[in-house]
């Protein structure tokens, strides 16, 4: 019934539709009597500034701490089925691919910014390897989908991510997790927070760990890969010396050390019925001579200062960031010793914003702001040279040095005004000035067969952009937004550091884009039910596009501007709790992404025009059932069972590897504390029915005629305690 009222839905508008996790699927506790219960509204930051995000002209999922504890997530991968034209892989600790309407970036080109913009606590990481980590003690996740550029700045053109973690209070508490699962997994966590001065100062501590046997084994190194090993901690301390005066300070660290990034070998081309065959890729075994390596440090520290007058409400948010990334792999993927690569990346960043937030008593309400960000980017591509290449009888290296510094200024303001008690209007405008120098240079292997040496050479670009936004809001009952919205995003330009040679920049442009979007948000039956909905058209200029190539024997990722990009296609969010015992939600995704326009899009004169864009599958659905009801005394029966579905995607502009469709069932089932919600104990299992799909397929770059892959996760299944006292 669900599937043909969508199908007449769309046939209707001629566009499909959306029904996706609401931004407010959290539940409010229950009442006495007949406990009549309403969807909690939240609050978020998605503008810079406090907002419900029912009243909030963005298309947006937020998601609270508590549905993230109810959901098992332990990484943000974890929620991408959920969310509806949002897809995020997770191939190795290089960070998160996140594709939003179709629109992503590959970040193996050092010199490549993401599409997406990161932010914890509202400072942007500089590199998706920083922000790889398991999740614990959030307050919620804000996913906004569409170019953000007013308010986030050059990088959040496809849209942005916030990660906003709890701040410490007046209570004294301490709560932890602890899982075990098959393939050994191991995951824990633990928070301990207290007021130090009544209502002036608090404090917390928390740390995480998340441990997983390799889900493939090497059967000629005999050690398991693709495993997960890493540790994090965080630390807060929050003061109010006055009512009008908070001054935030965090701390973060985390630290991965693991073989993960594993590929397996689905057509030996011309191995092929040789002894060097591999084995077949649904046996999660390979033979290959040498083990993915994967090793990253990361973290930072952040002053946030909020001072607040009767005009509004003056924020200063400085921050240091660093993250240390060493990847080294196979490129042959066979038992000889002929070619592998690597990249090392040392990165550190400075940033710091200064905004003013109106007090909204008036009917104009809005942001100024001015931002700085310095990024100085160190990062080595090895390439090594096995004795079965038949060049050199050992192991011989050479390596592309690049160190990329960044430095990007911007002016934003944004604001609304109230033309009727219904209408209203919101614009901004943000300028952008960035410059980039790169340092290059190049040492060959001994004899530079392979690679030759180049000296130091320095090049550097230099850009401005404006990215303008305007909505026109109307809400004519408390409970009904409409919104239509134009807004510009754009990603600046730079270089393919590791293609760069005496007489080539390997340069590329800014890409840019026309944003038109109209939405509605609306809640009925006393808040226990809402459906948000959006329709988007975005218009792409010169994209940049990332092709695996075999450059001076190293396999890059090459990035290009493409002709033009389009993406259209519509957003609903559906959630409902028609009792206290039951809340349901649904998704559904619709994506019409394609390069209308791509003529030369390879160094052979490829035409790509009427391609999809990688990772964008047309259709995308979700549904979620929550059930909790008493079981006696204090005790509560939880339990949970999610269902995804996504069509065919493509892994490259080529549209030549793809996955097709997969539907996976993810369950979690428990005992938990009614009375106090204090502590629980739960099964989980993601993946139950045990499908096989790639996140990651691919053309080898060495062997002729073979393909790579990188297979997701198996069925996995395990326990949790949760605790607080």
């Amino acid at each position: 019934m669900v599937r043909s009222t969508l199908a007449r839905l769309a046939g209707t508008t001629g566009i499909a539709v959306t029904l996706a996790m609401p931004a407010l699927a959290q539940q409010a506790a229950p009442t006495a009597g007949n406990e009549i219960v309403t969807l909690e509204e939240i609050i978020v930051t998605a503008q810079r500034r406090p907002t419900s995000a029912q009243d909030t002209p963005i298309s947006l999922t937020a998601i609270s701490g508590s549905a993230l504890a109810d959901s098992g997530v332990k990484r943000v991968e974890d929620i991408a089925n959920m969310l509806p034209n949002v897809y995020i892989d997770n191939r190795n600790l290089r960070g998160q691919n996140i594709a939003i309407r179709g629109i992503s970036a590959d970040l193996n080109n050092p010199g490549l910014d993401q599409g997406v913009g990161i932010f914890i606590d509202g400072v942007y990481m500089g590199r998706a390897t920083a922000t790889n980590q398991n999740l614990f003690d959030l307050e919620r996740i804000e996913v906004l989908r569409g170019p953000q550029g007013t308010l986030y700045g050059k990088n959040a053109i496809a849209g942005a991510i916030n990660y906003v973690t709890r701040l410490p209070g007046d209570e004294t508490y301490a709560e932890g997790t602890l899982g075990y699962g098959n393939f050994d997994s191991v995951t824990g966590s633990l928070l301990l927070s207290a007021p130090l001065v009544d209502d002036k100062l608090s404090a917390s501590i928390g740390g995480s760990i998340d441990q997983q046997q390799g889900l493939i084994y090497n059967s000629l190194t005999g050690k398991h890969i693709d495993n997960r090993n890493g540790q994090n901690a965080r630390a807060v301390i929050r003061a109010r010396p006055t009512d009008d005066l908070d001054i935030i300070l965090r701390g973060d660290i985390s630290r991965d050390r693991t073989r993960s990034g594993a590929i397996e070998v689905l057509n030996d081309g011309a191995m092929t019925g040789t002894p060097l065959d591999q084995p077949d890729p649904r046996t999660r075994v390979v033979a290959q001579n040498r083990d993915p390596q994967s090793d990253r440090d990361a973290g930072g520290v952040s002053a946030e200062i909020n001072l607040a007058t009767e005009a509004g409400t003056l924020t200063s948010l400085s921050a240091w960031r660093y993250s240390d990334w060493y990847n080294l792999g196979e490129n042959d993927y066979t038992p000889l010793d002929i070619l592998a690569s690597g990249i090392r990346e040392d990165q550190k960043q400075l940033s710091q914003e200064l905004r003013f937030a109106s007090s909204g008593s008036g009917p104009f309400d809005y942001v100024l702001g001015l931002y700085y960000f310095h990024q100085d980017l160190d990062t080595q591509a090895r390439s090594i040279a096995g004795p079965d290449l038949g060049v050199y009888p050992y192991e011989v290296d050479g390596s592309i040095f690049a160190d990329v510094v960044t430095n990007s200024y911007a002016a934003f303001s944004h604001g609304t005004y109230r033309l009727t008690n219904q209408v209203s209007l919101s614009g901004g405008l943000r300028f952008t000035k960035e410059d980039k120098n790169v340092k290059h240079r190049q040492q060959g292997d001994p004899l530079q067969l392979l690679l030759p040496n180049i000296p130091l050479r320095e090049i550097s670009r230099s850009e401005t952009n404006v990215s303008p936004s305007v909505s026109l809001n109307y809400k004519p009952e408390e409970n009904l937004f409409f919104y239509l919205t134009f807004s510009q995003g754009y990603k600046s330009g730079g270089f393919n550091v590791f293609s760069i040679s005496p007489t080539d920049d390997a340069e590329y442009e800014p890409e840019h884009v026309n944003n038109y979007e109209a939405g509605v948000k609306t809640t009925f039956l006393d808040r226990r039910l809402q459906i948000d909905a959006s329709v988007y058209h975005l218009d792409y200029r010169r994209l940049q596009a990332s092709q695996l190539l075999l450059i001076n024997n190293l396999a890059v990722f090459q990035t290009s501007n493409a002709a033009k990009a389009r993406s259209r296609g519509t957003e609903i969010s559906l959630a409902a709790r028609p009792v206290r015992e039951l809340t349901l939600s649904a998704t559904y995704g619709y994506v019409d992404a394609t390069f209308p326009e791509y003529p030369n899009a390879t160094s052979t004169g490829a035409d790509y025009s009427g391609h999809r864009l990688p990772r964008a599958p047309r259709h995308n659905a979700s549904a979620a059932a929550q059930y909790e009801v008493p079981v006696g005394g204090d005790l509560e029966l939880f339990a949970r069972a999610e269902l995804s579905h996504r069509t065919k995607i493509f892994f490259a502009a080529d549209n030549i590897h793809g996955q097709d469709a997969v539907t996976l069932l993810n369950a979690r089932i428990g005992i938990q504390d009614y009375s106090t919600g204090n502590w629980g104990v739960y099964l989980w299992g993601r993946n139950l029915t045990n499908v096989d799909y790639t996140i990651y397929k691919e053309a080898g770059a060495i062997v002729p005629g073979q393909v790579i892959q990188s297979i997701a996760a198996p069925r996995t299944y395990g326990i949790e305690l949760r605790g607080r006292f």
